[in-house]
């Protein structure tokens, strides 16, 4: 079965891991940047528009003809709704797409929705703010307390988040970013899940928790592996209510009454390699999933306490014309 793998931009190691799984059918990867280097370890490629050109949807939709694509999915958060709304017009072509169902992709880009969905739901989640006279009156009666934590509604890659420590810190960033989302600090310790719920089934068929060490533009490059029950429990019981499918990104912190929902990336994470290096294959459960098969559940097949480290490579390619059009890569 051949894969598209849409926006790759860096995400050489999850093409690599495709292409593994894949067997005998090709992984094609897209990006609107020749200098994408994911472009180039595929096993064909496409330079597209935007994803915010009104023409983006049809070239990829061609791109699946012409390949004869399975199965195909994204690496970036603002193309998730476009897939999410037009699965039927892959499904026509014969491409199945890993994607979850419109509202739950349209509430996990949504920060300050999915707080409402944990509210709703009696999920565990930092309280937030978006109105900021409400804020202002729960700190003048000790509702609320600094520090506090600033972030998009619907922001990526931690990108114009600040640490509040004082009410000038908060009205400056009312000033400078207004409609700003406001959360309580939480200052235990930050875990990221990877998650794979079966398209089929609806299940959690897999998951690998990782206990965040350090941070890189919102992401987590070393971090050591975690097993808990508790934590598997309630990322399983969450999924059941949220109603995603395919691979997830979940960041939680352990607090001590408990896990606490922070955020749900509906996509295959950043660092899904450490998950990968330790024995879960994600890749494989879709691949299976994209031909009508349901995934057996495997959960807790790896071992705790250890450490994943990202590091850099380097890929050379001859110069091309192309490659001075549209050359900002992600």
């Amino acid at each position: 079965m051949n894969v598209l793998i849409l926006s790759a931009g860096t995400r050489c190691k999850t093409v690599e891991y495709f292409q593994r799984a894949a067997g005998t059918g090709r992984v094609i990867t897209t990006d609107c940047s020749p200098l994408a280097p994911a472009l180039y370890l595929a096993d064909g490629y496409h330079v597209v528009p935007r994803i915010d050109d009104p023409g983006y949807l049809n070239v990829i939709l061609d791109i699946c003809r012409q390949d004869r694509i399975g199965l195909c999915l994204s690496l970036i958060d603002p193309e998730l709704t476009l897939l999410a709304q037009n699965v039927d017009r892959f499904a026509q072509i014969g491409t199945t797409v890993m994607i979850s169902p419109f509202d739950a992709v349209q509430r996990a880009f949504d920060k300050w929705e999915m707080f409402r969905f944990c509210q709703a739901n009696g999920i565990p989640a930092p309280r937030t703010w978006i109105e900021p006279d409400e804020l202002r009156a729960d700190l003048g009666v000790g509702l609320a307390s600094f520090p506090l934590y600033a972030k998009p509604r619907t922001g990526s890659a931690s990108k114009d988040n600040y640490r509040i420590e004082s009410a000038e810190d908060l009205e400056a960033v009312y000033t400078k970013h207004p409609g700003m989302m406001v959360q309580e600090l939480m200052t235990d310790d930050p875990l990221d899940v990877d998650v794979y719920v079966d398209m089929i089934s609806g299940e959690v068929v897999s998951l690998f928790a990782k206990k965040k060490l350090r941070m890189r533009e919102g992401t987590a490059d070393k971090a050591v592996s975690v097993r808990d029950p508790v934590l598997e429990s309630f990322i399983v019981d969450f999924c059941a209510i949220a109603g995603f499918r395919g691979a997830l990104d979940i960041d939680v912190f352990r607090t001590e009454q408990g896990y606490s929902l922070l955020e749900v990336n509906p996509r295959f994470g950043g660092v899904y390699p450490h998950a990968h290096e330790c024995g879960v294959d994600f890749p494989s459960y879709a691949l299976r999933n994209a031909r009508g098969l349901a995934n057996d559940a495997d959960i807790g097949t790896y071992e705790s306490g250890w450490v994943m480290m990202t590091y850099e490579e380097v890929i050379a390619v001859p110069e091309r014309l192309d490659l001075h059009q549209n050359a900002e890569s992600r």
